[in-house]
């Protein structure tokens, strides 16, 4: 198990991948202006997107994430390695709306 893998498993937040329960951190990358709560115009929809560091090893494009209650859609998916080996996965995220 790499260090980043002991990491994640140690201090990483609950997540379910598709079907797959894992552990791992979310972040946003792009705060919007808007408050999450504020009302915006009808087809105006906030457009945060959000980093997954997880130890998930095969999420897919499209698969729905969960994470402390709220669903994420998988827009970009990348395993990284180190040394060839199997470290961590990294997932672009924005927040699922229906």
């Amino acid at each position: 198990m790499s260090l980043s893998s002991q990491v994640i498993t140690t201090y990483g937040e609950p997540v379910t991948v598709g079907a797959v329960s894992a552990k791992g951190f979310l972040s946003v990358i792009n705060k919007s202006k808007s408050d999450a709560k504020t009302r915006l115009p009808v087809g105006v929809q906030q457009e945060e997107r959000y980093r997954l560091i997880t130890d998930a090893a095969a999420p897919a494009l499209n698969d729905i994430v969960t994470y402390a209650g709220r669903r994420y859609e998988v827009m970009r998916v990348e395993q990284v390695r180190i040394f060839g080996e199997f470290s961590h996965t990294e997932c672009i995220l924005r927040r699922k709306r229906w």
